[in-house]
């Protein structure tokens, strides 16, 4: 036995001094293709007019511009939130400018049967969805610094297995059909940890990998299309009590906020391209890929001495 544990552990080891010796040529492959596709792309987005769309969060801020987007590219909307209110004035933008069918609907992202009602709702209103917008989310506690136990499991309710519960409820029509687009709206905050932002960070790295094993299922499941796609952006203009928060502590000064319309624009055209994963800003993807290649104790400090007083002052103000 102690024989085959070392010759698993020589194989192991042997494969990773390859794979070190084969990363320089890999990396300039990569960045020979990514150039390739930049300039000389040949891949045209794709139609998803008369297709039914369900864009969660759709009441408000990046939500409502993604249902907006989709409603111009021909879709149609089925706008979900737990502020119906909102939700119907999202339909109301949307029935102003394009001519598709539009309707609100008030769910709990966060309670199964709910979408599973919801499922039924629009097959009958609309028709099977095919395009599915995983964008409700909670972004701050009440209280930053010691947020109640509540609090906590809300956000993990909704922002992480919410997206377990609408990939259940959803993908089975897809796979049916052979057909669809499933994009979950994660955060830039998955890949850098944000101090102060704990649950947060841990839920949206939570999503990023789910959609990643999801691509892997897809593929091996021969489902080539069903795009799966996730979007990480940056702090956006949409919320007014985050784009307050950080103009007073001046976070804008790291980078400037990406507005809703312009992140929407992005992601909607990048899901129909096929884009696996969309980092906003675009620099936030060459930093993220250097970060990675420093031992872990340096990238913690690059963090901090990049954004840390910021945040400290923020969550202050989160008091």
């Amino acid at each position: 036995m102690s024989i085959t544990k070392t010759l698993s552990k020589l194989r192991a080891h042997v494969a990773v001094a390859i794979l070190a010796v084969l990363s320089p040529l890999l990396l300039l492959v990569a960045l020979m293709w990514k150039l390739f596709g930049q300039l000389f792309c040949c891949c045209s987005p794709k139609s998803v007019v008369g297709e039914v769309a369900v864009v969660t969060g759709g009441g408000h801020g990046l939500g409502r511009a993604i249902a907006l987007e989709l409603a111009d590219k021909g879709c149609h909307i089925a706008v979900v939130d737990i502020n119906l209110p909102g939700a119907e004035n999202t339909v109301k933008q949307i029935q102003e400018k394009a001519k598709v069918r539009a309707k609100a609907y008030k769910v709990d992202v966060s309670n199964y049967l709910e979408l599973v009602e919801l499922n039924n709702q629009v097959a009958g209103d609309l028709g099977p969805v095919t395009v599915l917008i995983n964008n409700a989310g909670i972004l701050l506690h009440r209280k930053s610094l010691d947020p109640e136990p509540s609090d906590v499991q809300q956000m993990i309710d909704v922002n992480l297995a919410a997206h377990f519960w609408t990939r259940m409820v959803f993908l089975p029509t897809m796979k049916a059909m052979r057909r669809g687009y499933l994009v979950t709206i994660s955060s830039l905050a998955g890949l850098f940890a944000v101090p102060y932002n704990t649950t947060y960070s841990a839920t949206k790295a939570g999503t990023t990998a789910h959609m990643r094993a999801l691509r892997m299922e897809l593929s091996l499941e021969r489902q080539k299309d069903i795009h799966v796609c996730t979007a990480m952006p940056t702090f956006l203009e949409a919320n007014e009590e985050l784009a307050t928060l950080t103009n007073q502590v001046k976070i804008s000064s790291v980078y400037p906020l990406i507005s809703a319309k312009a992140a929407a624009r992005r992601i909607v055209h990048g899901m129909l391209r096929g884009e696996r994963e969309i980092l906003l800003p675009g620099l936030a993807s060459f930093l993220y890929r250097l970060l990675t290649l420093l031992p872990v104790g340096w990238q913690d400090k690059a963090i901090i001495i990049i954004s840390g007083s910021k945040l400290e002052q923020f969550c202050t103000l989160r008091k």
